[in-house]
């Protein structure tokens, strides 16, 4: 018993709670999100929905699990062991039983779809990279939320001890940090741009539990709407963890350890694009060129199959003598499953270390446009091959790279693609053969030390002292090690 005291547990293992934080927020989607249920469609991955009200379901596991990984990726790098700070805020991990339980609680939250949005329909495909078509019987839709979408968030903050409440918040500030900032993700296809999301308006009441007015407060509250109008929105959860404390500031925790090549792209539409998406009505062309939330859009996935084609051609070239190019690929892109083969066969299951982001379109305009096809004997239109198109034309639009973890020889890599893709060589979407989907522009770029370079749009320029690190990121690719194959390795 005495023992059980010392911890801070009374007689019967409950635990003495002196504080309970309350925190909310507007959780908006910035790009279209999937968040899968097992619901009856005709689709072949439905959007999960409220049981009740059928409305846009994000549950509060998912969430929780999304912030665990954020902060063990900021504490201790990305793929590394979980840093022991993580269990603090979010409790034990599964495998440990003798761990403790997570102070902080998660809601599940249901979303609002923006003014006159609606479930949108996207279609899947896998690319075969020797001819640039869809593979047969590889094709697959599904329901995507709209950007616009907002999702009311709350989460619960125990405290047991008045000690440890500064260190709590500042594990929960450097957390909650990362959905405001955009390094959080969620949903499906989070590595190919969708499920982007931003947070505004955050509040955050503090009830004392020491008192029997804190305790009323708390059980008092409105759950459906548990802080007031007259609490301040901040766009900063520290700004708004500190209006409610009497602490001063709420300390960042230790250096952020994430290792990461980010690339900002601007770029032009040169010509038409399109990526074909289902119609909505009946008398839409029979190819439209996507769209989400009623704008254009180049979704990560297009440009990620683009990519990684290019790759597969650059890194069997430059690594021919080694036989070891598509290695390369998988390492940066993740494994890419045959026909026949299982997640697992090809080795440890892995997400793309190449993080695309989804884009709009802007100050460009749509065309639609009627097509035929001739017969190539005849000369004659061949009967039955006469189809509209709904294409973009021209545009500009900014497109977000994150290389998680890198080596230089992965950077070396990337950077060649980088070029290709600025000077026009790997054109995106459908058609690409008519001279569509052709890209040009100009790139920051931000190695893992800190250092920030750019690359000019036009002749794709860059300073001396430049050139002298990108020849030295591509010679490591050229000259790397052989990798191993899973079958060398076993």
């Amino acid at each position: 018993m005495r023992d059980k005291l010392s911890k801070g547990i009374n007689a019967g293992g409950i635990h003495p709670i002196v504080a309970r934080w309350v925190i909310t927020g507007e959780m908006i989607l910035k790009t279209a999100a999937h968040f899968g249920g097992e619901v009856e469609t005709a689709v072949d991955m439905a959007v999960l929905r409220d049981p009740n009200e059928g409305k846009p379901l994000l549950p509060g596991t998912s969430l929780a699990g999304a912030l665990r990984s954020h902060l063990a990726d900021v504490l201790d790098g990305y793929r590394s062991s979980e840093h022991r700070e993580v269990a603090v805020l979010f409790g034990a991990a599964r495998s440990d039983d003798a761990g403790s339980q997570s102070p902080l609680i998660v809601f599940d939250s249901i979303g609002k779809l923006p003014e006159n949005g609606t479930l949108e329909i996207r279609d899947g495909v896998a690319l075969d990279p020797r001819t640039g078509t869809a593979e047969a019987h590889k094709k697959f839709d599904f329901e995507v939320l709209p950007a616009g979408t907002v999702f009311p968030i709350r989460l619960e903050l125990i405290v047991e001890d008045l000690k440890q409440e500064l260190h709590l918040l500042s594990l929960l500030s450097v957390t909650l940090k990362g959905l405001s900032e955009g390094d959080i993700s969620l949903g499906m296809r989070r590595s190919r741009g969708l499920g982007a999301v931003g947070v505004v308006n955050w509040k955050a009441v503090r009830h004392d539990l020491t008192t029997p007015e804190g305790w009323l407060d708390w059980l008092t509250s409105d759950h459906e709407k548990p802080i007031g109008d007259n609490v301040p929105g901040y766009d900063s959860i520290a700004e708004a963890l500190v209006a409610a404390c009497s602490y001063p500031s709420i300390s960042e925790f230790p250096k952020d350890k994430r290792r990461r090549m980010l690339v900002n792209l601007e770029l032009d539409i040169v010509g038409d694009l399109l990526v074909r998406s289902p119609a909505a009505s009946p008398d839409a062309p029979d190819a439209v060129h996507i769209c989400s939330a009623g704008e254009p859009v180049l979704p990560g996935t297009s440009l990620g199959g683009a990519l990684r084609a290019q790759a597969i051609r650059i890194a069997r070239l430059v690594r021919e003598s080694y036989g070891d190019g598509d290695q390369w690929v998988d390492r940066i892109f993740g494994p890419r499953l045959e026909s026949g083969e299982t997640a697992g066969s090809k080795g440890p299951a892995m997400a793309s270390k190449l993080r695309i982001s989804e884009s709009f379109i802007k100050n460009g305009s749509m065309r639609r446009q009627t097509r035929i096809a001739i017969d190539r004997f005849t000369g004659g239109v061949v009967q039955g091959a006469l189809f509209e198109e709904q294409v973009q034309v021209r545009g500009n639009l900014n497109v977000r790279l994150e290389l998680r973890d890198p080596t230089d020889a992965e950077i070396g890599l990337v950077l060649l693609l980088i070029r290709d893709l600025l000077s026009g060589e790997i054109p995106v979407g459908g058609a690409v053969s008519v001279g569509r989907g052709i890209l040009s522009g100009s790139a920051k770029v931000s190695l893992p030390d800190t250092t920030v370079v750019y690359i000019i749009e036009g002749n794709l320029s860059v300073e001396e002292k430049t050139r002298e690190v990108f020849d030295a990121k591509i010679k490591a690719f050229c000259e790397a090690e052989p990798l191993q194959s899973e079958d060398e390795k076993s």
